[in-house]
């Protein structure tokens, strides 16, 4: 596991070197904080890579993930920005793990009529199935966050 997050780190990394980035925190349901560093046309023109850690807290449990999403843009009326996406999950806590995949779908307002178009605030929900090991599984899995971005 750890091969792969310091593979998926050096291919971030590579791939900013020409890319416009950006991070980001959110909250929502279920309840925790998620960080997330996202790099535009990484896996392939029109398709961005996203690489999510978090803390949350399910059924009196706390857990800790990582998490990596493919995103697509499906549509631009700015400021506004509509995306479809989704990827693999790793959750540990509550006495083992939650491999999961979901979908999910989004928007973000973008304060360009402000003079700050870095900053943008984001919308999602989310629909996947999470597997137990040694600990419930979880199907189906929903989800909804809020928070912001700063993209440079």
């Amino acid at each position: 596991m750890k091969r792969i997050i310091g593979l998926i780190l050096i291919a971030l990394v590579l791939s900013t070197v020409q890319a416009q980035s950006w991070f980001g925190l959110r909250s929502g349901y279920p309840l925790g904080v998620t960080l997330h560093y996202g790099v535009e046309n990484a896996l392939a023109n029109g398709f961005d890579l996203r690489v999510s850690a978090n803390l949350q807290v399910r059924g009196g449990n706390v857990s800790f993930g990582v998490g990596v999403d493919a995103l697509n843009v499906v549509a631009v009326e700015r400021p506004f920005t509509v995306y479809v996406g989704g990827g693999p999950a790793i959750d540990f806590g509550g006495g083992g793990a939650l491999v999961s995949i979901h979908g999910l779908l989004g928007g973000e307002f973008r304060f360009t009529d402000l003079g700050l178009d870095p900053l943008g605030v984001f919308a999602e929900i989310s629909l996947g199935a999470g597997i137990g090991i040694g600990r419930p599984s979880v199907i189906p899995t929903f989800g909804g966050a809020v928070g912001f971005n700063y993209h440079f």
